[in-house]
C-alpha cells in the first residue's frame, strides 16, 4: 500500500504581524530609555562617565535639567552682565559730573565772597582740577609771631567754612597747612618754626571744627615750618608771602 503524502505547509515564512510587533516593542524600549535619561541622577551619571574615562573625581559632566529649560542662556547672561557694567559706568560718570559741578560752585562762591569783601590782598583762591586752595597770609589771621587767630578773622573763617559746608559732599578732605619764613623763632611759646606753623594750623582746624559745619573725619592739620616756601626768603616781601595758612580742599573722586 502507498503511504499517504503529508500536506505541504502553507505560506513562505513568518507573518508580517510578527515583524510589526517587534518594531513597536523596540520603539517603546527606545522612548523608555530616552525618558530615563531625562530624569537621570546627576551624581550617578558622573560616576558612570568617570568609570568609563578613568578620571574619577575630575570629570566635568553636564546633565540636562528640566527646571533649567526656562533659564537665561549663557549668551544672554553675558549680555546682561555687559549691560550692568555699562550701567554702572554711566552711573559713575553721572555722579562724578554732579561732584564736579558742586566743586566748581564751591570755588565760585568762595571767590565771590573774597571779591565782595575786598580781601584779595589777604586771601587768594586758586583752583586746579582736583583742589581748591584758599590761602591766608599771616596778617589775615594772626599777629606776627603768634598763633592766636584774631577776633575779626574768626568771623571770616566762619563765613568761609559755611560756604564749604554748602558743597561739602564734593569735598573728600580739608587739609589745613601752616607755613613760616626762615627767620628763627625761639621764645616762651614756640621752640622753632615747626612749632609755630603747626600751632597755627591746629588753631585754624579747631575753629573750623567748632562751627560744627564740617565733619571731623574730613579735617587734617599739618605744620611745614619754613620748608615749603612759595617765594624767596631773601626779601621782606618774599618772607611775608611765605608766612601763611593754606586751606586745601581735595575734590571727592566718585570712582
Amino acid at each position: 500500500m502507498k503511504r499517504k503524502e503529508e500536506p505541504e505547509e502553507e505560506g513562505g515564512g513568518y507573518s508580517w504581524q510578527d515583524t510589526y510587533g517587534d518594531m513597536v516593542t523596540l520603539l517603546l524600549c527606545f522612548f523608555v530609555l530616552l525618558y530615563s535619561f531625562s530624569s537621570f541622577d546627576a551624581q550617578k551619571w558622573k560616576k558612570i562617565v568617570a568609570a568609563f574615562t578613568g578620571s574619577a573625581g575630575n570629570a566635568e559632566v553636564s546633565v540636562y535639567d528640566e527646571s533649567a529649560g526656562n533659564d537665561t542662556s549663557v549668551g544672554d547672561t553675558s549680555t546682561a552682565l555687559e549691560y550692568n557694567e555699562d550701567t554702572d559706568e554711566n552711573t559713575g560718570n553721572a555722579n562724578q559730573e554732579v561732584t564736579d559741578n558742586e566743586f566748581e560752585n564751591l570755588y565760585n562762591n568762595v571767590l565771590a565772597y573774597v571779591n565782595a569783601n575786598d580781601m584779595q590782598d589777604e586771601i587768594s583762591v586758586i583752583k586746579s582740577e582736583n583742589t581748591i586752595l584758599i590761602r591766608f597770609n599771616e596778617m589775615a589771621l594772626f599777629d606776627s609771631g603768634r598763633a592766636d587767630i584774631l577776633p575779626a578773622s574768626q568771623e571770616i573763617l566762619y563765613d568761609i567754612t559755611e560756604l564749604i559746608s554748602e558743597n561739602v559732599s564734593a569735598v573728600e578732605m580739608v587739609h589745613i597747612e601752616g607755613h613760616t619764613d626762615n627767620v628763627p623763632i625761639n621764645n616762651d611759646q614756640f621752640t622753632d618754626n615747626w612749632d609755630l606753623s603747626t600751632k597755627r594750623a591746629t588753631n585754624t582746624l579747631r575753629l573750623i571744627l567748632g562751627t560744627g559745619l564740617i565733619d571731623a573725619s574730613k579735617l587734617s592739620a599739618t605744620g611745614y615750618g619754613e620748608y615749603q616756601p612759595i617765594a624767596t626768603n631773601d626779601t621782606e616781601a618774599g618772607r611775608a608771602q611765605n608766612r601763611r595758612v593754606d586751606i586745601v580742599l581735595q575734590k571727592l573722586n566718585s570712582d
